[in-house]
């Protein structure tokens, strides 16, 4: 068992009918497209190396703990692995329909959190591979090191045969609640130690108060925005998908000032 981190555990809290918290990307390759086995079996003998791709979310009764990441003992493949074929003519327009009605389906939290489709049929004898991930499994960063693991380098791999793999057992409630019970149990030194500082620093209790406010005025403008535009109105669970074209020359020299932010 892993326990989440609190930022990753506020990916799964905050969503909802509506908000879904996926994260994917499309990548368009030359050539045929992988048959489905071909596919199956290049990712089935990647996986040891990304193991988070075979557990799944489990929540802590009475939400005395954060959730936790757990073998999946019925992950099939075959699930998570998907084909599809576009619509003639296979342009721009029936790949966006497609990668929008990918990402208007929330992700199955009974099972691990992601899809990769293969979708033949693409303009000027192309394909492309959409990954679907939730973003409590991996950001934008760490979700292309995942994908770059599933892709070679070389244009004919050599292939490996898949590791076996048996699931961990899966906990019972009752072990889920005393692993929160313990974790709890080791938090009031933290509680005490910081209430100590506090009253040993009194001025630094009237900073930290002033910061509450300032954070409670930007909430709140958050939570109350001003007049309704095309950029804050209402949305539904339904997406559309779109791209714009840069260079990469340009995304390179704007991303080391971005970082330095």
């Amino acid at each position: 068992m892993h326990a989440m981190s609190p930022q990753d555990a506020s990916f799964l809290h905050i969503e909802d009918e509506v908000t879904h918290m996926h994260i994917g990307t499309v990548g368009v390759f030359e050539g045929p497209a992988p048959s489905h086995e071909e596919t199956r079996a290049a990712i089935d003998a990647k996986l040891p190396l990304v193991p988070r791709y075979r557990q799944k979310v489990r929540f802590v009764p009475l939400d005395l703990g954060r959730p936790l990441w757990v073998d999946d003992p019925h992950f099939v493949l075959d699930y998570h692995v998907r084909s599809t074929g576009l619509p003639a003519p296979g342009g721009d327009e029936q790949l966006r329909n497609l990668v929008g009605r990918i990402m208007s389906q929330k992700l199955d939290r009974s099972r691990p959190l992601w899809e990769l489709w293969v979708a033949e049929g693409l303009g000027d004898g192309r394909w492309a591979m959409v990954s679907k991930v939730h973003h409590c499994m991996v950001d934008g960063v760490s979700a292309t090191d995942l994908l770059s693991v599933l892709l070679d380098r070389e244009r004919e791999p050599a292939m490996t045969a898949p590791s076996p793999w048996r699931a961990e057992p899966e906990p019972n409630p009752v072990e889920l609640v005393a692993r929160a019970v313990a974790d709890r149990m080791a938090s009031p030194y933290e509680g005490v130690r910081t209430m100590r500082a506090a009253i040993r620093r009194p001025r630094r209790i009237a900073a930290d108060a002033a910061q509450v406010a300032r954070g409670m005025q930007s909430f709140h403008r958050l939570m109350w925005p001003g007049p309704a535009t095309s950029l804050n109105g209402p949305i539904g669970p339904h997406r559309r998908w779109a791209w714009a074209r840069g260079r990469l020359a340009d995304v390179k020299t704007i991303a080391p000032a971005s970082a330095a932010r």
